[in-house]
């Protein structure tokens, strides 16, 4: 009879020791990857869940990146119109102290050729990644300039992209391609901006790049032989060309205003994804180590136990031999 008692208890302290060592197993991998729900196998549902959010969170990390990328691209350029307006004052100041009598035109213009050879150069340098959204130098100027702002995932699982645009017709200022593509590279006609009563066009231009395609018109320069009517053109003209830079900084700040906002709430959305995948997939670690404190004990007393009912049966043994 004692022999029968002690077999069923060893039965069952094997079989406890078992549901120990298999539940400590399966907590030690919880607690050391920190995942309750580690495959599919763990909870399909919950893994096939998170699998999809943490892809978003890709694509969200490489739309954060162009944000980024967009928001400097557009600091550039918005940097370098806002020099150029500077630029076009002073030139327009030096147009105005030619209508004075006895002023040194050579020295006017040598100063003139100077700002528009800084303008030339501040545009041309306003590149950051290779693109530069002012200065085009391409035989086929492009539509636009796209920065990626969000993503949409259809119901299939596609993924398609949203874009905030610029138009490159909008933001080109100089073309050495085609002149007449160039804000400050094409001809402007004063009588559209200062009628004369005439149909007929005063045309005028501010830079010469040596463009493939040249424009026509007349130089804004000044000399001895330029008259004033000739300077009240030019400055209507560079006064137009002012509205238009000031109009397009606006624009750039705009948009980058509209990138920034947008930066902020795909970092925010990432946040909201990773907490997402975090209660579907992750462990409460102090429940875990609450657990992994309990089946170690029960696998130790389990153990001991074993070891009292080996002992016990030793024991009889020798007293009934």
């Amino acid at each position: 009879m004692s022999k029968i008692m002690t077999v069923g208890y060893v039965q069952s302290a094997l079989q406890t020791l078992l549901f120990a060592s298999d539940n400590l197993e399966e907590t030690q991998k919880r607690t050391a990857s920190g995942l309750e729900v580690a495959s599919a196998a763990d909870n399909a549902g919950y893994w096939s869940a998170a699998t999809n959010m943490t892809s978003d969170q890709s694509v969200l990390g490489s739309i954060g990146d162009a944000l980024n990328l967009g928001a400097s691209k557009l600091d550039t350029a918005y940097g370098a119109v806002t020099s150029s307006i500077s630029i076009l004052d002073e030139i327009t100041s030096q147009l105005v102290t030619a209508y004075e009598e006895g002023t040194d035109r050579d020295a006017l213009n040598a100063r003139i050729g100077s700002l528009k050879e800084n303008l030339s150069s501040v545009l041309q340098a306003a590149t950051f990644s290779g693109d530069n959204w002012l200065y085009n130098s391409d035989e086929v100027l492009g539509a636009s300039k796209s920065i990626p702002t969000a993503f949409q995932r259809s119901v299939s699982g596609a993924v398609s992209l949203s874009y905030v645009s610029v138009e490159t017709a909008d933001t080109t200022l100089i073309d050495s391609a085609n002149a007449n593509r160039g804000l400050l590279t094409a001809s402007i006609d004063a009588n559209t901006l200062n009628s004369d009563g005439t149909s007929t066009p005063r045309n005028y231009y501010l830079l010469d790049v040596d463009s493939t395609v040249a424009t026509t018109g007349t130089q804004i320069a000044v000399s001895d032989a330029t008259s004033s009517s000739e300077l009240d053109d030019m400055i209507v003209v560079i006064g137009h060309l002012t509205d238009k830079l000031n109009q397009l900084a606006s624009n750039l700040g705009t948009v980058s205003s509209r990138v920034d906002q947008q930066t902020g709430f795909v970092k925010s959305l990432q946040d909201v994804l990773d907490k997402g995948v975090g209660r579907l997939v992750d462990a409460d670690m102090e429940e875990e180590s609450t657990k992994l404190a309990a089946y170690q004990t029960q696998q130790s007393l389990s153990v001991q136990l074993l070891s009292l009912l080996n002992s016990h049966q030793q024991s009889s043994r020798v007293l009934f031999s």
